[in-house]
């Protein structure tokens, strides 16, 4: 299709390598992306190159542990002994630990020789860091970049805009020190990626400026703005006390964090930039605390000719919070704990705090030969249509398509796909598992639902809960930048094969390659290159009732140890006693160590149960009942609250606990059995290699593994116990959720792929797939129990009650009734929810089955409105397709 968000742009994308691996930190190579076709491809065939030499490590290492060179936490800077007392010293040097000796030859290597000079040189990278004074902007939003080379790319390449700002050291208005701009160097990515978030573009290289000696120094940022009436947006690292534009002066106010000033017919809007922190109020109170923080400026008003503006004020000094709280300072509170810093090149400190005692280690890291080789491996659609050209250089389709996150930008990419593609350990063509057809039907499906999402975004928007029933046009506007993922994937044939997926929002065209590391290091959620669909990043991929599944499935586990779990999962214990055994007193609601429990709306346990005739579920002969099949039609909160205590509440105690030895739930038994999981506190797992050990070192590709709050050893709750059993405090990607309603259809664990399989590579296996949805159960005593599941999910969609059955019906019977789904809404953030519709169709596409996951976050309403309304349409256009593939 014609993305929405490319037009305009040609379609002969050529190629960008996003962020070279050889710097990070502070500086970043300004060849890190390249913007023209012909220059990639020479970069691509460079030899091999040495990032540094052995030498330079050993001569660092040995000034580390003579004393010559150590790390001062107050700065935190690396400081070294002045060469010229060293000269004149006895080859000794006073340190804490006591006198030390060096050599003659050590100290000529580190003061006279190349290497030392390189050292030097890191530590000032690394000292300058932390007190920064830099400038860019967006005055030329032209085609071409600065050495007239089409800017045909998504991505704005380090170079292709050189920005035009100059600063100075101004002691008074008659003397004023010029500042050099420092070749290659960009602010710290991960520190000031808050810059990033708000997604300017077309925006010029930062101008870096150094070295800076003091925090007091007063600097004066200036450049020439172009005639015309062109709004110009102004990134500024500065702490500004006033603008001045010719002889006129205006000063601004440092409490607040926005505000406006009209100079010389021009207005310009301020605005601190800073983190979301809750830990503070305001971002002036950040910038007193010394944390990563800058300014936008939006400069309108016509200029006749060019106009000179300069903005006056101090460096700021950032140090990352983290690293603030454990090495201390004036002011500061420090705290045990650990953090690496690595803020050049090369140099990294390992610090440790242990109550007053603050133990810091220097490295020097990269002496190692890396190749920067090219792709050169054809990548193929399961349709045949090509991905990459014949050098790895992803073609227009793949932008098209909107893969680009997945596949990634050319052989420089660093961890995509396309990356790691030279590195296949098959002679074979590799070919995706994503089908174009399907994959434009689900983009268009994203991008449809969520374009008119944003029109509503622009009317006012009144508090409150949802009303129900409201039309499209009558409901309010979703609340920040809302995120959307929608996947699909084969349960049948080949189960886990990824047919499509489509992220909102998708990459931005304009971006500079600093936006994107910057998202990339410090707002991975909202990287352009984040995976939203197989990486959860944040709080918004709380499952919400969609991970009720797990817990009924967990129940049915159960069962092992607690025979009555049966009768409670097919409904043939009345509700009544089901109520007893849960603690729920008159069918009411469940307190859980003080905090109540309660269905959605408040309604209590016995309100709306449902008849077998109503609810279609196999039918007990007792009348009105509750089990697995109908409280997933109801979303019963308190069903699955009740089953996940009544199994496991004795295993996580009553109060929280740091014992490491407690026996797992388990409901973690078995989500880790459908999928993998992680444990707070502990080392994360690798989760799930979506390329399969193929093309090894797309680290992109990894599917994160699902995350249960109770599992925290740390602080083990009954109330998360409770939570987490309808999905709350869980994380989930989409991915694993699709993977886990696609296991129940399939009768058998399925994990995801990218790339089909090849007949001369051995796969990576992955643990317990294509065993039993129910470890340790005959399968033929599981199915009776998991029949009743994939009733209640048919219900969820076809019953009266079901929580999809109202936005499902404007689909056909025959399509309604292949669809199996469950509707999920977690609390989020500011009244904010994450809405989730998750389940599989039968017989559709040439598929035997074909599972899918929906999440919108950000937004007011409930899975089964946000989700529900927009999986319908795609469904409908999916089946419309017929069985041919």
């Amino acid at each position: 299709m014609s993305h929405p968000l490319f037009r305009g742009l040609k379609r002969s994308v050529t190629a960008v390598a996003v962020g070279t691996v050889t710097i990070a930190g502070f500086l970043w190579l300004s060849g890190g992306l390249i913007g023209e076709l012909a220059a990639s491809r020479a970069w691509i065939k460079q030899p091999d190159f040495t990032e540094t030499s052995r030498s330079n490590e050993d001569l660092f290492q040995q000034g580390v542990a003579t004393g010559l060179i150590w790390l001062d936490p107050t700065g935190p800077n690396i400081r070294s002994q002045p060469c010229e007392a060293l000269y004149d010293a006895s080859l000794t040097v006073p340190t804490p630990q006591g006198t030390k000796e060096f050599s003659r030859t050590l100290l000529d290597r580190l003061c006279n020789l190349p290497a030392g000079a390189q050292i030097r040189s890191e530590m000032l990278a690394w000292n300058n860091s932390f007190l920064i004074a830099a400038a860019r902007d967006d005055r030329a939003p032209d085609r071409r970049c600065a050495d007239g080379t089409p800017l045909t790319l998504p991505v704005v390449p380090a170079g292709c805009r050189p920005s035009t700002w100059t600063a100075r050291v101004a002691q008074t208005t008659d003397l004023a020190a010029p500042l050099n701009v420092m070749p290659n160097a960009v602010p710290p990515p991960r520190d000031f990626s808050d810059f990033a978030k708000r997604r300017a573009n077309q925006l010029s290289d930062w101008a870096l400026f150094g070295p800076l000696r003091a925090p007091d120094d007063r600097l004066v940022l200036s450049t020439r703005l172009p005639p015309g009436n062109r709004r110009v947006t102004v990134d500024m690292i500065l702490e500004p006390a006033r603008i001045v534009v010719g002889n006129e002066r205006v000063n601004l106010d440092p409490k607040r964090d926005e505000q406006t000033v009209r100079i010389a017919g021009l207005a310009i809007a301020a605005e601190r930039i800073c983190s979301d922190s809750d830990e503070f109020a305001t971002c002036a109170e950040e910038a007193q605390q010394g944390l990563p923080h800058g300014w936008r400026f939006s400069i309108t008003g016509a200029r006749r000719r060019d106009v000179e503006i300069g903005f006056e004020g101090q460096p700021v000094r950032a140090v990352p919070p983290r690293a603030r709280e454990i090495l201390g300072g004036p002011g500061v509170q420090s705290e045990d704990g650990k953090v690496k810093l690595w803020r050049s090149s090369h140099i990294e400190a390992d610090c440790e705090r242990a109550k007053t005692k603050l133990v810091c280690e220097l490295g020097w890291r990269g002496a190692v030969t890396q190749r920067r080789t090219g792709a050169a491996r054809a990548l193929f659609f399961a349709d045949g249509t090509p991905a990459l050209d014949n050098n790895g250089v992803p073609l227009p389709i793949v932008d098209e398509l909107g893969l680009t996150a997945m596949i990634g930008y050319g052989a420089g990419d660093v961890g995509s796909l396309s990356a790691a593609l030279g590195r296949a350990r098959t002679r074979e063509n590799l070919t995706l598992t994503i089908e174009p057809r399907l994959q434009k039907l689900v983009q268009e499906a994203v991008y449809e639902h969520m374009g008119e999402r944003l029109g509503r975004g622009k009317r006012p928007r009144k508090p409150g809960p949802l009303p129900v029933n409201l039309a499209p046009e009558q409901e309010p506007p979703d609340q920040g930048d809302g995120r959307a993922v929608v996947l699909l994937m084969d349960a049948g044939d080949q189960p886990g094969s990824l047919l499509g997926l489509a992220s909102w929002p998708d990459f931005v065209p304009g971006m500079h390659s600093w936006d994107i590391q910057a998202l990339s290091t410090g707002r991975d959620s909202d990287s352009p290159l984040a995976g939203h669909g197989w990486r959860a990043g944040d709080v918004h991929t709380m499952p919400g009732s969609t991970f009720k599944l797990v817990t009924g499935l967990a129940s049915i586990l159960a069962v092992r140890e607690q025979p009555r779990f049966a009768d409670m999962i097919m409904g043939r214990m009345p509700p009544a006693q089901q109520a007893q055994v849960f603690g729920i007193p008159g069918g009411g609601g469940l307190n859980v160590d003080g905090v109540a429990i309660a269905n959605y709306g408040g309604a209590g346990f016995n309100v709306g149960i449902l008849s077998p005739a109503q609810s279609g579920c196999p039918d007990a002969g007792r009348g009105a009942q509750i089990g697995f099949c109908e409280a997933l039609i109801k979303s019963s909160n308190l069903w699955f609250a009740g089953m996940a205590l009544t199994m496991d509440g004795r295993k996580v105690g009553g109060r929280a606990t740091t014992i490491p030895s407690r026996t797992g739930t388990i409901l973690a038994e078995l989500t880790e059995h459908l999928y993998p999981i992680t444990q707070p506190g502990s080392l994360a797992q690798p989760g799930i290699d979506l390329t399969r050990g193929i093309v090894p070192g797309a680290q992109r590709l990894t599917g994160e593994a699902l995350d249960l709050a109770v599992e925290d050893k740390r602080n083990a709750r009954r109330i998360d116990l409770a939570t987490n059993s309808y999905g709350q405090g869980v994380r989930a990607t989409p991915i694993a959720m699709a993977s886990i309603y696609g296991s129940v259809g399939a009768r058998k664990v399925i994990l995801p792929r990218v790339l089909k399989p090849v007949s001369d590579v051995a796969e990576t296996p992955l643990p317990n797939e294509g065993k039993p949805v129910i470890p340790g159960m005959d399968p033929r005593q599981a199915e009776p129990f998991l029949d009743d599941a994939q009733r209640g999910l048919y219900g969820v969609v076809n019953s009266p009650g079901g929580t999809a059955a109202g936005v499902m019906a404007s689909l056909p019977p025959d399509v309604r009734r292949r669809i199996f789904g469950k509707t999920g809404t977690a609390d989020t953030i500011e009244g904010m929810n994450s809405a989730w519709f998750a389940g599989w169709m039968d017989n559709v596409a040439g598929h035997k089955r074909v599972a899918f996951t929906c999440l919108v976050s950000h937004t007011r309403e409930t899975g089964g409105r946000a989700c529900g309304r927009l999986m319908a349409g795609l469904l409908g256009k999916v089946a419309a397709l017929g069985d041919k593939k």
